[in-house]
C-alpha cells in the first residue's frame, strides 16, 4: 500500500505537536508519570459507547445472588478507591458465559465479569482482587496510555516515513517496507511492554484496593495461581506477551504485600470473605456442595450471545508476596 505524501507529512507533524503540549501525570498507588495524550472527558465517552455496544452482543446474569455480590463488592473497591475514581460512574456487569474466563474495564469505570471466572476467583476476596485490578486499570488511566502510546509510534514511523521520502532515492514500496519492520520493532519493544507494565500496576493497584476494604490482600496469591491452572498457562514467551508471566507477577506483588497488609490491618475487615462461593468442578466433586454455581435459574439477558473474546484476559487475578500465609484471614471480623 502507497502513503500519500502530503497526507503523511501532515500526520507526522500533527502527532509531533500533540506529543510535545502532553502533560505528564501520576498514576494512583504506584506514583508512576505516564504519557497521556488524551483527556478524560473523551475517554469516558469512549468508554460508555463501547461499553454499550459491547453488552449488546452478551447476555446478562442478572437479579440473582452472583451478580449482588459482584455489585457489592464493586462498589466497596470503588469506594476503597476513593478520589482516584473521581468523575466515573461505576458499572458492574456479570455476563453469562461459562466458558469464559475473564474480566475486564473501560475508561470511565465500566466494567464486566463472565460467569466462567467465578470459580477461579473462588471467593468474595477472590474476586475483590479481581475487580481491583480491573477498577485500577480505569483510575490510572491505562486506557488512555495506551492509545497515546500508539500515536507516538504511529507518528514516529510517519515521521520516518518522511525522512526517507526527502532524503533517499527508495521505491514507496521499499520505504513501505522499512517502516513496517520497525513498526514490529516498535511493537515489542515500547507498546507490549507497557502493556505488560500496565497489568502489574493494575495488579498492584488492585491488591492495594481490595486490602483497603477489607479484604486479604494474600488471597491475590492463590487467585493468580488458580487461574494459572484454569487456563493451562502460556506457551508465548513472556517478551512477546501482552501479559506478564506468573512469576514475574508474583515477584511484582511480594514488594507490595508488605504495605498491602498494613492497609489491610486498619481496615474495616470483611468476615468470611475467603469462604468458598464458587466452586471448579473438580474442586466442588469433593465438597458438600454448599458453593454457588456460576450460572443461575434467576439469571437473565438483554440479548442472547456469547463473548468472543475466550480465554484469559486483562482482569486475571496476579499473586505474590509468597509466605504471607492465612493470618490475614484469622484477623478479619465483621464490617
Amino acid at each position: 500500500m502507497k502513503l500519500n505524501r502530503s497526507a503523511t507529512r501532515a500526520l507526522a507533524w500533527t502527532l509531533i505537536a500533540s506529543g510535545a503540549l502532553v502533560a505528564c501525570s501520576k498514576v494512583p498507588v504506584t506514583g508512576r508519570r505516564q504519557f497521556n495524550l488524551l483527556p478524560d472527558s473523551l475517554m469516558n465517552s469512549m468508554g460508555e459507547s463501547t461499553y454499550q455496544a459491547m453488552l449488546s452482543d452478551v447476555t446478562l446474569s442478572k437479579g440473582n445472588d452472583n451478580a449482588k455480590t459482584l455489585q457489592q463488592v464493586g462498589n466497596a473497591i470503588a469506594k476503597s478507591a476513593g478520589s482516584d475514581g473521581d468523575g466515573y460512574e461505576w458499572e458492574y456487569k456479570l455476563i453469562q458465559d461459562n466458558d469464559t474466563i475473564n474480566a475486564w474495564a473501560l475508561p470511565g469505570g465500566k466494567t464486566a465479569v463472565y460467569t466462567g471466572l467465578l470459580p477461579v476467583v473462588e471467593n468474595e476476596a477472590g474476586l475483590a482482587f479481581v475487580m481491583g485490578h480491573e477498577v485500577g486499570h480505569a483510575t490510572a488511566s491505562h486506557g488512555a496510555e495506551r492509545i497515546s502510546q500508539q500515536l507516538a509510534v504511529l507518528g514516529g514511523l510517519a515521521g520516518l516515513y518522511v525522512y526517507l521520502d526527502r532524503k533517499t532515492e527508495m521505491s514507496d514500496d521499499n520505504k513501505a517496507l522499512v517502516v513496517a519492520a520497525l513498526g514490529l520493532g516498535a511493537e515489542v519493544g515500547i507498546i507490549l511492554p507497557f502493556s505488560r507494565s500496565h497489568e502489574k500496576e493494575a495488579d498492584v493497584i488492585g491488591m492495594m484496593y481490595m486490602a483497603k476494604a477489607g479484604y486479604p490482600p494474600n488471597e491475590s496469591i492463590k487467585v493468580w495461581n488458580r487461574m494459572e491452572s484454569a487456563t493451562g498457562g502460556s506457551s508465548m514467551p513472556d517478551f512477546l506477551s501482552t501479559h506478564p508471566s506468573n512469576e514475574n507477577r508474583q515477584a511484582n506483588l511480594s514488594e507490595w504485600m508488605g504495605q498491602a497488609k498494613k492497609k489491610y490491618q486498619r481496615s474495616n475487615q470483611v468476615s468470611n470473605s475467603t469462604r468458598t462461593l464458587w466452586a471448579s468442578e473438580s474442586a466442588s466433586s469433593g465438597k458438600s456442595g454448599s458453593s454457588r454455581s456460576a450460572s443461575s435459574k434467576k439469571s437473565g439477558g438483554d440479548k442472547s450471545g456469547s463473548s468472543s473474546n475466550k480465554g484469559s484476559g486483562g482482569g486475571k487475578g496476579s499473586g505474590g508476596g509468597k509466605g504471607s500465609g492465612s493470618s490475614d484471614s484469622d484477623r478479619e471480623r465483621t464490617r
